[in-house]
């Protein structure tokens, strides 16, 4: 496609706000619009198809909902639509009954151990049953979240307790990380991932159809600090199927798939290629450059500013460019998908303008 010359007088010019959804009992602050050549979303999917960008996606060009609607979401804490929601209301049980607490200094909720649900997974249809989604009002959900369906943005969902994370909020994590590996248990987990893809599956097609989505994430962690929970093995034989699963009814769907998997999970990755998942977005202790140059050509990596602190947030313009163009040239050399968070109009408008015009010259 023919490069489009970068025009900073025309590009950054204010045309609108765009809405943005709060975070549990914060509110969302409207966003600047500004009048890229294209919008943030036809952008991003030529990005995703492996087309050269004009530049790099940040927060500016995503919206994150995730609906009080959905029990999960109030359970783990993890709601962001247009109306905040009580953050005393938040915690209680979920989709399968399970009860969560709320942890104030974490930031979100926990499941008590102890008293785990399912005490024999071998036999976990007597413990588990699967709710109704039709019983849940998702036209007026989609209704009261409109001005975040803009059409302009990419939209994203979530589903939150992938696979993993289910069996642990259903087991405890020591016994359901045993249950991956010992024989006696496997075709039970595998009898369960199976019927939670079949849920899952009609969760995403929910979203797509009330929502208009454009990506989905798969909320499912991995590892820890230092490493893995399991082995790449472990992974092919347990996970991978029912993630390549979803992954192929997302794209089926005619969506994005993005897993959120937190944890230094390099030697993972692999595992998440042959699933064929477009997005990954590791956390800092994994060797970024090297996942990028590694695999940067089969999975679009996620790549996240250094010098962000949530509980400590720069306040001064001068400290957000600063962070902006450290970023800039931490990203340089490869397209990832950017930051999902918005941090702000000097952030943005800094790593628009730098990206803007280095692009132009690929």
């Amino acid at each position: 496609m023919e490069r489009i010359p970068f025009d900073r007088d025309t590009e950054l010019k204010v045309t609108g706000e765009y809405a943005v959804a709060g975070f549990n009992s914060r509110p969302g602050t409207p966003i600047p619009k500004i009048n890229t050549p294209m919008t943030p979303k036809e952008h991003y999917l030529r990005l995703m198809r492996g087309e050269k960008p004009l530049w790099l996606p940040t927060g500016y060009d995503f919206v994150n909902i995730s609906p009080s609607c959905i029990p999960d979401n109030v359970a783990r804490a993890f709601i962001m639509e247009l109306t905040p929601f009580p953050i005393e209301k938040v915690g209680g049980p979920d989709f399968f009954g399970v009860e969560w607490e709320y942890v104030p200094k974490a930031g979100g909720s926990m499941v008590r151990a102890g008293k785990p649900k399912v005490p024999d997974i071998c036999s976990w249809e007597e413990y588990i049953t699967f709710p109704d989604l039709k019983k849940i009002d998702w036209a007026q959900s989609a209704k009261q979240n409109s001005a975040l369906i803009d059409g302009e943005r990419v939209v994203c969902m979530t589903i939150l307790n992938g696979l993993f994370e289910r069996l642990i909020s259903f087991m405890d994590f020591s016994e359901a990380a045993v249950a991956l590996i010992d024989d006696e248990q496997k075709d039970a987990v595998h009898r369960l991932f199976s019927r939670l893809c079949d849920f899952y599956e009609e969760e995403i097609a929910i979203f797509k159809k009330y929502y208009n989505i454009d990506q989905f994430c798969l909320h499912d962690d991995w590892g820890s600090q230092r490493a893995p929970f399991f082995s790449p093995d472990t992974v092919r034989e347990m996970l991978l199927p029912y993630v390549k699963r979803l992954v192929d009814f997302t794209h089926s769907q005619g969506l994005i798939f993005e897993l959120h998997s937190c944890g230094k999970n390099e030697i993972l990755t692999p595992v998440m290629i042959e699933a064929g998942v477009d997005v990954w977005k590791p956390q800092p202790m994994n060797d970024i450059k090297y996942l990028c140059k590694e695999y940067g050509d089969k999975i679009r990596i996620g790549i996240s500013p250094d010098g962000l602190d949530p509980y400590n947030m720069p306040t001064e313009p001068a400290q957000f460019i600063a962070i902006a163009e450290a970023y800039v040239e931490k990203c340089r050399g490869y397209v990832g998908v950017g930051c999902s968070s918005y941090i702000g109009r000097e952030f943005f408008e800094t790593v628009y303008t730098l990206t803007r015009e280095e692009y132009c010259n690929l």
